[in-house]
């Protein structure tokens, strides 16, 4: 849906009446679609967002239509969820987004500008009588004023060339996926303001053009506010250009042989001659063996999507993506230098993939073929290589193996970035490598002094190196869960699986919360339900503050299989997707083999519709087991939304295909 921005500051509406004002220029800003490109349309750079001016909590209330009336809202007990209440308590939304054009910067209040007269004074005012007729009709449903906990003020600036003409500049807080309040941005003072209800959630700022096109954004968490006597100082806000997906790969060039030790950000390009020095285990000898890869990048071929995207240069990014996405990145050489790589990358991750010759990979495996005494059935069986880094740096002293897998043991790799069989943890350089496995994916946990600190999954494909970075913080950041029938969203009691967690957490009247110190990666949370509700495995960003599980019975999932006489195939799972925001959507399976006839579609009450419906979702029976990317792409905007599932045997992957 096209973004739309009143220029009306202090106007309180009814999300049901804003809702409705909004709607109106959809007609008139339509925009053609993009001729596809094999399976998904890609357009690049911009990325566009909807800024929601309705409180209707969408993550858990998929059966609740937008459009319900407000005399029958305020009559009825909803499921509503907040911090406070599962009662629903209508508030008007406070509209104070800004529309800037080049005659409009004129005379400025404290915290907003006064639009001067132009030639769109009538359609204005025709509006603003709309508005205030809404506002006034709305007043008699309300049940209690807004509650403000304090005014937040910071300075607001632009960077990067992002500029401002004839664009709308808006700031809102978000918590726990929801929009809660619009606040004020003044340009020329260079400054925002916004009140609030709560001091807990992030402050995003987002620049977009007359089409709702994102430009420029930021965003920053509500933490450790100061009072400043009538108000609070809030964060700086600095608005750049919006993140995308990049594989930002380590490559740079010939190096100029350096110890390891002295220059470890080229550590990962060491190759080294072992096969002449098997014998030679003193620390002298090793570094005598070591010699440095002469490749250029100018060979290395990156692409996203599963190869259904190619950078044209593996440090490009691709924009035109929404927040929370992952997708599965493919890194080859045509000079056949470098071992191939596959990774999973996520949306604003800016971490460099590190590239590994293959005359290194060999040598290390030779190396510990050699000091183990054993034999290798293939070297072309997959590698997992990682990186710990702690507070944005290398991380020494971690432990790591794979979740349920005790016997497979780690190897970690000295500052010389030689596998050492007496390391018991990660030396400075936060390497480590596990080797002789099976394809299939694994999640790797990384423990500091017997704590987990960090949790990362890696897809293992033959003849490829799998890489992925495990980041944690210093401090612990508090997630909530709320588990929720997908369909009434009642709160429902579940028990959660946290990869990175070593008790199972339980969820009360739906609710819960635990503490992980994870910074980055994709998680996959197991997940068992009380009653008749079906196990399942929700996967998502974990980087966000909060986990939305809709529940699914499995009475529901197996009628709607067998009204459509769709069998059981063998090695295959079930991936069930919630869209709650997309107006208009189509989406797919990146696979060849899969038969676009067993994607069902579903309404916001979980009955079978032909087409996709915005509130609801879509079912993928018979998808086979393993490394599977979704896609869901906006029909207006060609947007996508894109998600990593670990499909397996017989079981159920359940996400979000959502913005926040």
């Amino acid at each position: 849906m096209i973004g739309y921005s009143l220029n009306i500051q202090g106007v309180k509406l009814s999300s049901f009446f804003s809702a409705l004002i909004l709607t109106i220029p959809i007609l008139f800003l339509y925009s053609t679609r993009l001729e596809k490109s094999r399976v998904v349309t890609f357009s690049k750079p911009m990325v566009i967002t909807q800024a929601r001016k309705t409180p209707a909590f969408r993550l858990y209330q998929h059966a609740q239509d937008k459009h319900e009336v407000i005399t029958e809202v305020a009559s009825n007990e909803t499921t509503f969820i907040s911090t406070e209440s599962l009662k629903l308590e209508v508030k008007p939304m406070i509209i104070s987004e800004m529309t800037l054009a080049r005659q409009e910067i004129g005379a400025s209040n404290d915290f907003g500008f006064q639009v001067a007269q132009s030639d769109k004074v009538k359609a204005q005012q025709q509006v603003d009588m709309v508005v205030q007729s809404i506002n006034q009709s709305a007043n008699q449903y309300k049940s209690s004023p807004l509650k403000k906990w304090g005014t937040v003020r910071g300075k607001f600036e632009v960077k990067d060339g992002v500029g401002v003409v004839d664009h709308i500049v808006e700031i809102k807080r978000i918590e726990e996926g929801q929009v809660r309040e619009l606040g004020r941005i003044d340009l020329q003072a260079g400054s925002y303001s916004i009140e609030i209800e709560n001091p807990q959630g992030t402050l995003i700022a987002q620049i977009k053009d007359k089409n709702g096109i994102l430009i420029g954004e930021d965003q920053q968490k509500i933490i450790n506010l100061q009072s400043q006597g009538s108000y609070f100082e809030g964060p700086f806000i600095r608005v750049g250009r919006p993140p995308g997906i990049a594989i930002n790969t380590g490559a740079t060039g010939n190096y100029d042989g350096k110890p390891v030790a002295n220059n470890p950000s080229h550590g990962n390009q060491v190759a080294s001659n072992y096969s002449d020095n098997r014998n030679k285990t003193n620390g002298s000898s090793r570094k005598q063996a070591i010699q440095q890869a002469t490749a250029k990048p100018s060979s290395i071929v990156a692409s996203l999507f599963s190869k259904q995207y190619q950078l044209e240069n593996p440090k490009e990014q691709f924009q035109n993506i929404s927040k929370n996405s992952s997708t599965i990145s493919i890194i080859e050489d045509q000079k056949n230098i470098h071992q191939s790589m596959i990774t999973i990358r996520q949306t604003a991750d800016e971490i460099e993939t590190p590239l590994f010759t293959k005359k290194w990979l060999l040598g290390a495996l030779d190396y510990i073929s050699d000091q183990m005494k054993i034999e290798f059935k293939s070297k072309s069986a997959p590698i997992l290589i990682g990186q710990i880094k702690l507070q944005n740096a290398s991380g020494a002293g971690v432990k790591v193996e794979i979740e349920n897998q005790p016997g497979v043991t780690a190897i970690y790799l000295d500052q010389f970035m030689i596998p050492n069989l007496k390391l018991e943890s990660t030396s400075e350089n936060g390497y480590f490598m596990f080797y002789g496995l099976e394809v299939d994916s694994y999640s790797v946990i990384a423990q500091k002094n017997g704590a987990i600190i960090g949790q990362q999954l890696f897809v293992a494909e033959e003849g490829f190196i799998s890489y992925q970075n495990i980041v944690s913080s210093v401090a612990p950041r508090s997630v909530l869960i709320r588990s929720y029938d997908a369909f009434s969203g009642e709160p429902q009691d579940a028990d959660v699986v946290i990869p990175d967690h070593a008790d199972i957490v339980e969820t009360t009247a739906g609710t819960a919360s635990y503490r992980t110190y994870n910074q980055l990666g994709l998680a996959n949370f197991v997940v068992r339900a009380k009653q008749d509700y079906m196990p399942i495995n929700y996967i998502q960003d974990s980087r966000k503050d909060h986990l939305h599980i809709p529940l699914i019975k499995e009475s529901w999932l197996s009628n709607i299989q067998s009204q459509l006489q769709l069998n059981d195939q063998p090695n295959t799972g079930t991936i069930v997707g919630f869209v709650p925001e997309i107006e208009n959507f189509e989406m797919y399976l990146i696979s060849e083999d899969y038969n676009s006839k067993q994607i069902v579609y579903f309404d916001q009450s979980g009955v079978v519709s032909s087409t996709p419906v915005t509130g609801g979702g879509f079912i993928m029976f018979n998808v086979p087991v393993g490394a599977q990317e979704v896609l869901v792409q906006e029909k207006q905007t060609n947007r996508i939304f894109s998600q990593v599932h670990i499909v397996k045997l017989n079981q159920t992957s359940v996400s979000h295909f959502s913005e926040e």
